[in-house]
């Protein structure tokens, strides 16, 4: 059900769920806004024991002189599954964040975590440039990036590194800045040490400070008063930090319990019958732990354990995990918790939960052997259905009911309404993404092709929003396999569309054109409304190409047909984009009249969301016409609606316009103010940094960045 291939796209760019109903209540869960500066990595963890000599040559390295380096120094951290290196990557992020006062990035890679790809994407992110102006080509991002951060003092950590691309892909343009790099194989490391890392090897704990790591979860006492076990636990743990937290957790819920029954125990389980490499016998130490923690879990848990195992996505939520055990939300969210206390799962904001890798393959082992395959994939099933459910929900709630969809939203939500506000809906899209993406690719392998195109469709209005172009072209290819593998052939017409859509936006028109050409095919046998939408998708691919007049005769033929249907939404729209069309050729009048019409159409209806397009493109004419002052009134009025809808893209491309028109009469501060605030937008997280955001809107206005 989940791919087990190493992750590592070098082009392109690259949880929660609940019932519908509930949509409102885990989107819009209490979330810490982040710092102005990046601060990406995740908090160390508590208890954290030792490692001042490892901390004490990260310090060093730190603090030495930039000197005619014109690299930035890298830290090479390697050692066996559950040795700590994550956490030691954390606890020194986290402690020399103050020496590196432009901010902290990091990425995890690992088979489950980021590509380069949507690594940089996530940084450019960070660094304030608007997701809209996020270039779509990899080598473009990372040129951005390098320009982003020259002359930065910040730390960029990479986590579970596969390979040595992925590290020097990314590495910042200053010799100022900090990189941490820590991998469980040496082979990764070997070029970056050609390159000058600076090997950091990270050992299991000595006797004394594993005795002090169960002391902090136990409490001094208790190990004082049975040290000598406590020292032959950490003997039988190997050191492990992975290990020992969990039996120290372990012991701590159990008072009474003599220490030595543990380590006996372990004795007893710690069998390995694979080969004897470090890695191997590593983990045959944990899983020894893992056993004993799950043997005496109460049975409800050890379901729930298993489950893990079978839920795909980089993270999840009591909500899908009660879906799957068909327990309710609150029961599950109390489970949960023990298994955080006991350190086998972890707990990040806005309720969202972490598996280590290795717990992962435990619980999957487990649920293996444990159950039977008709049982697991009935609990995969009722996972991928609550995310659906919650997908459309975000949908409706973005671009209300009168969208065209193929599959009726009311025949997957039921009648109640869904009340989220868009913003929210949105937000959640973007953090259940990666999720989303995994269950696409999991539905489609278990022959389930209908909901793998219903998924598609529902992503549409994050993809539109902000144009994850890889993303969004691998959604897109795998909604059209199973549309066709399973002959739904109105949802390969609307799946084609949306992926024509990304394939424009790339710049890849003639892989558009035999996207729709198909659609239109296939069209004529499912209704006029999807014979409506490929002629709107045409006409933007051909707008987009410089081809007014042919996109013209398209969007005329769109809007008879939503006419003739009655399609209030359809008819603003195709009134807009004839309007479009229109002012690229010179007849502004004609277009001015075509964006009042869409307008008064829109006006009280629940197709008011694409208002600000509307009013933009009205600013867009009027600019091209030379009426200067009626466009600006126009920009104006479209980022004052733009904001109040919390609509980031519309209300960027405004302040875009409005810079576009100050440069015009000569005023240029104001034009970069106009550019520094656009590049402010599209940010998944708070007020970016003032020293990134002024950098930025330099570059975007093509000018050399400032100091």
């Amino acid at each position: 059900m989940r791919g087990d291939g190493v992750r590592n796209e070098l082009s392109g760019s690259a949880g929660n769920v609940v019932q519908a109903r509930d949509i409102g209540q885990v989107i819009l869960a209490a979330r810490e806004r982040p710092q102005a500066v990046p601060a990406l990595a995740p908090s160390p963890p508590e208890p954290f024991t030792n490692r001042e000599v490892e901390l004490a040559r990260l310090y060093a390295l730190a603090d030495m002189p930039v000197g005619d380096r014109t690299r930035p120094p890298v830290a090479a951290l390697r050692g066996m599954p559950g040795v700590g290196k994550s956490a030691l990557l954390r606890q020194a992020a986290w402690q020399l964040r103050e020496r590196f006062p432009d901010g902290v990035l990091h990425v995890q890679y690992g088979q489950e975590g980021n590509s380069p790809a949507e690594a940089v994407a996530r940084f450019l992110a960070a660094l304030s440039v608007p997701e809209a102006l996020i270039p779509s080509g990899f080598q473009a991002r990372v040129d951005l990036y390098r320009s982003l951060t020259a002359g930065s003092r910040m730390i960029v950590v990479f986590d579970e590194v596969r390979e040595a691309a992925q590290v020097s892909a990314l590495l910042p343009l200053s010799p100022a800045s900090l990189v941490l790099v820590a991998a469980g194989r040496p082979e990764p490391l070997e070029e970056l040490h050609l390159d000058g890392a600076v090997d950091l090897p990270v050992h299991p704990l000595s006797t004394e400070h594993g005795v002090s790591l169960v002391a902090n979860v136990c409490g001094a006492e208790r190990v004082a008063g049975q040290r000598a076990d406590v020292v032959d636990l950490v003997e039988v743990c190997g050191g492990l930090p992975l290990a020992l937290g969990v039996a120290a957790a372990w012991l701590k819920t159990r008072p009474h319990l003599d220490v030595r029954q543990l380590v006996d125990d372990l004795r007893e389980t710690d069998r390995d019958p694979g080969e004897a490499s470090a890695e191997r016998s590593a983990r045959a130490k944990v899983f020894a732990m893992f056993d004993l923690a799950y043997a005496d879990l109460p049975a409800r848990l050890r379901q729930l354990y298993r489950l893990l195992g079978v839920l795909v996505g980089a993270h999840f939520g009591a909500d899908v995990l009660a879906a799957m055990a068909e327990l309710p939300v609150r029961e599950v969210r109390r489970e949960l918790d023990t298994l955080c206390q006991n350190g086998m799962v972890q707990q990040e904001s806005g309720g969202v939960y972490r598996l280590h890798r290795l717990v992962r393959v435990h619980a999957l082992r487990k649920a293996a052997a444990e159950t039977d395959e008709g049982e697991r994939v009935a609990a995969l099933r009722r996972a991928v259905d609550c995310w659906l459910r919650t997908a459309v929900a975000a949908d409706v709630a973005i671009k209300g009911v009168q969208s065209l969809r193929v599959t009726d939203p009311a025949t997957i939500l039921g009648a109640e309404p869904v009340e989220v506000p868009a913003q929210a809906a949105m937000a959640w899209l973007r953090r259940e993404q990666p999720n989303l993406l995994e269950v696409m690719d999991a539905a489609a392998e278990q022959g389930w092709h209908l909901e793998v195109c219903q998924l598609f469709e529902a992503l549409f209005a994050l993809f539109d929003a902000t144009k994850p172009l890889a993303a969004w072209v691998r959604a897109g290819k795998r909604a059209v396999e199973s549309a066709v593998a399973a002959g739904l052939t109105a949802h390969e017409v609307r799946c084609r569309c949306l992926l024509a859509k990304a394939y424009q936006e790339l710049g890849r028109f003639a892989e558009a054109h035999e996207q729709l050409d198909r659609a239109r095919e296939l069209a004529g046998s499912c209704g006029e409304r999807l014979l409506a939408s490929t002629e709107d998708f045409t006409g933007n691919v051909l707008l987009r190409e410089g081809k007014p007049v042919e996109a013209l005769v398209r969007f005329r033929l769109a809007l008879e047909i939503n006419e003739r249907l009655r399609r209030v939404r359809g008819t603003a729209m195709m009134s807009m984009m004839v309007g479009r069309a229109l002012g690229l050729l010179g007849e502004h009048e004609e277009a001015l009249a075509a964006f009042a019409r869409a307008r008064s159409l829109v006006a009280g209806t629940d197709a008011e969301s694409i208002l600000p397009k509307i009013v933009l493109s009205t600013a867009g004419v009027l600019a091209a016409a030379g009426a200067d002052q009626d466009a600006e009134r126009a920009f104006a009025e479209a980022l004052e609606i733009a904001e109040q809808r919390e609509a980031t893209a519309p209300a960027a491309d405004a302040l875009l316009g409005l810079a576009e028109l100050a440069e015009r009469r000569g005023e240029r501060e104001s034009g970069l103010g106009f550019r520094r605030r656009a590049a402010a937008l599209f940010q998944r997280m708070g007020v970016p940094d003032s020293v990134h955001a002024t950098r930025t809107a330099w570059l975007l206005a093509g000018l050399p960045p400032t100091g």
